[in-house]
């Protein structure tokens, strides 16, 4: 799938995977505001930290990061990647 503008989309960053489980978990939930062709940014609305799987917290947050395109996955879905702080969030789309 390709990107479009005002796509919802979701950037995952995972820490301490057991077994292809992670323990702690943050999901970035926002909008696509633009598209290039190796490149998407996005405008961050909510921040969901998790772990084993359930929600320890939420909040909002106001935040545009540019995500760029790091491979096509084997399911044929691209993938981007951003480095926001010192953790890796990336895009599955």
């Amino acid at each position: 799938m390709k990107a479009t503008l005002n796509m919802q989309v979701s950037a995952h960053h995972g820490s301490c995977s057991v077994g292809g489980m992670f323990i702690n978990e943050t999901f970035l939930n926002g909008k696509v505001i633009k598209v290039n062709a190796k490149s998407i940014r996005v405008e961050l609305s909510e921040e969901i930290c998790t772990c084993n799987g359930k929600e320890k917290s939420r909040r909002a947050i106001n935040q545009t990061e540019t995500f760029r395109f790091w491979k096509t996955l084997s399911d044929g879905k691209d993938a981007f990647i951003a480095y926001i702080g010192c953790y890796s969030y990336i895009i599955r789309l």
